[in-house]
């Protein structure tokens, strides 16, 4: 996926095929949300009205350039994670063994296809903490590109929660799911507070 163009990456999110989907867009979201951050912290850097913070920018830049390449491989690990159900699925069961076989591969493909958009969703915390250091540097030029990174993280953050969901959903092992979507939820609430205020904030600073 990371070697589509844009128009391919489109046009395969369109097609009638279970991946790419919505794990995998909302690891892009997230790319692009984190991008725009990194954006506004190095237009933010070098300025007179931030020098006495530079290197809060500096180390924050840092931090999201890392979070960013970590964030990259995500959506074609939620193909690769989703195929891997599909492929479970699609296994013998006319026989009591096969049946088995079968169950027992769904059941693992599900918990890989539940754990990394919960990966994805705890990248997008962590950007956003790492954010929420400098966000009161960022000039009044660029504050909406600021909450313009901020809502696609959000949306990135939900689209992931979902995928947790749905996948936690078909598990049969209930325990590891409760305690999956409880932490899902968890930073699910987290992030949206994060999101709130950079929100408010941009929407003093524009009046």
């Amino acid at each position: 996926m990371n070697d589509q163009t844009f128009d391919q990456l489109v046009d395969s999110l369109a097609q009638r095929t279970p991946t790419p989907g919505g794990g995998a867009a909302a690891a892009m979201a997230g790319c692009m949300g984190t991008a725009l951050f990194l954006m506004v912290v190095r237009f933010s850097r070098g300025k007179k009205a931030t020098a006495d913070r530079e290197s809060d920018l500096a180390r924050v830049e840092d931090l999201l350039d890392g979070h960013l390449q970590r964030l990259k491989p995500m959506a074609e690990r939620d193909c690769r994670a989703f195929d891997l159900v599909s492929a479970a699925y699609g296994m013998p069961k006319d026989t009591e063994e096969q049946q088995a076989l079968r169950g027992k591969a769904i059941e693992e493909a599900m918990v890989g296809a539940m754990v990394v958009p919960e990966e994805t969703q705890a990248m997008v915390r962590d950007v956003f903490v790492a954010m929420a250091e400098v966000s009161d540097c960022i000039g009044k030029a660029i504050v909406s590109d600021l909450a313009s990174g901020a809502s696609l993280l959000l949306a990135a953050a939900e689209g992931a929660f979902l995928n947790v969901r749905i996948n936690a959903a078909y598990l049969k092992n209930r325990d590891l799911a409760d305690k999956t979507m409880q932490r899902a939820t968890q930073v699910r609430d987290e992030i949206r507070r994060h999101q709130d205020s950079i929100a408010v904030a941009v929407d003093r600073k524009l009046g």
